[in-house]
């Protein structure tokens, strides 16, 4: 594959002992341009996180007493190397980043008051107090990178519901995700469904590991070329018995996700990730059922069958467009109204057992 140089690498280092002195040196400079005006001056992002790998960025938030005077400092920031961004997408910030090649540090400036400096630090300090949720941070932003090494903004995007869920347990959830409807949208196929699948699937045998199981698989439309799909990329995870289940909750949960408790069905453990208002929208479901459950038979095949046959791959989008249009709020309905079509595909192919949800 030929690469463009001007692209960005995700690339993550082991934590550095160096890095808290590195945002030291940093924030002095800064300090002596900011003189009086400034409040704090805080040590963010990744690097700021004890034990958990990062991109060797040092990230850093100014607070000042006033914004209106900042401005007129750019020229001072440059003599130290920083590029001036401007409010760069977050009304109330003045972003700056040092080095255009290879980026050594980032600075979001706001005033005293902003709602973003407390999200960013109840974030930080959150992931201080629970090794567990940093450690599955670490591991879940490793697996990105190994499949996005190349492609900066999947890699970013795909931890916006791990970040939301944080936000929401730290009481910092922004108005779009506590308002964010969780509405069924068919969008077209996306060919980097299945390395978001991958990634997903490295970080949970990582952070489960030693855990048995059977099987874990990408299942369900995203894992079908071609196909549109609600963009929710389900995993099946396929164990030798339901009691050893209850081992995965646990980790599963640490990488973001919600555990359905209530579930009336004991042998199927359900979890979702970036559900509204833990998140913006669904990116995963997982699923767990033993592996002689029909439910995993069924999936499997259904998905195998749609990659192998256009026809019918062509007809359940069409199928799947048009339910979506009719119950774009109501999620039992949709799915009820796809079993007939899912039983008829897997009865022509000889599998004749009642259709598991």
């Amino acid at each position: 594959m030929e690469i463009n140089q001007n692209v960005r690498r995700v690339e993550l280092t082991k934590p550095n002992s160096a890095w808290p002195q590195l945002f030291t040196d940093a924030a002095n400079e800064i300090k002596a341009i900011l003189k009086d005006n400034c409040v704090d001056i805080h040590h963010i992002g990744s690097t700021a996180i004890p034990n958990i790998y990062a991109k060797p960025i040092i990230d850093m938030l100014p607070v000042v007493k006033d914004i209106r005077s900042i401005d007129a400092l750019n020229p001072k920031f440059e003599a130290l190397g920083y590029s001036c961004m401007g409010e760069y997408g977050i009304p109330g910030r003045r972003y700056y980043q040092k080095s255009k090649t290879k980026r050594t540090h980032h600075v979001h400036l706001f005033e005293q008051g902003s709602a973003e400096i407390q999200r960013h630090l109840a974030f930080r300090d959150f992931m201080r107090g629970h090794q567990d949720y940093a450690k599955a941070y670490s591991v879940l932003k490793c697996c990105l990178a190994d499949v996005f090494l190349y492609d900066i903004d999947n890699y970013v995007n795909a931890k916006n519901s791990f970040i939301q869920i944080i936000d929401y347990k730290t009481g910092m959830a922004q108005d779009k995700q506590l308002k964010a409807e969780d509405n069924i949208v068919i969008e077209s196929y996306d060919p980097a469904w299945p390395k978001l699948a991958l990634a997903e699937i490295n970080a949970i045998k990582k952070i489960a590991n030693p855990l048995p199981f059977v099987a874990i698989e990408h299942m369900g439309s995203t894992a079908v070329a071609e196909l549109s799909s609600k963009p929710i990329i389900d995993i099946l995870i396929a164990v030798e018995s339901i009691d050893d289940a209850k081992h995965w909750i646990d980790p599963i949960k640490t990488l973001g996700y919600l555990f359905w408790e209530d579930n009336p069905d004991k042998t199927h453990l359900r979890f979702v990730k970036g559900l509204p208002p833990f998140g913006e929208k669904r990116t995963h479901h997982v699923h767990i059922v033993e592996a002689k459950n029909d439910t995993f038979k069924q999936r499997i095949l259904f998905r195998d069958l749609l990659r192998q046959d256009k026809q019918s791959r062509q007809q359940y989008e069409s199928l799947k467009l048009k339910l979506s249009q009719q119950y774009p709020t109501d999620r039992e309905r949709y799915t009820e109204q796809k079993a007939a079509f899912i039983e008829s595909v897997l009865q022509a192919h000889g599998y004749f057992n009642p259709i598991a949800r």
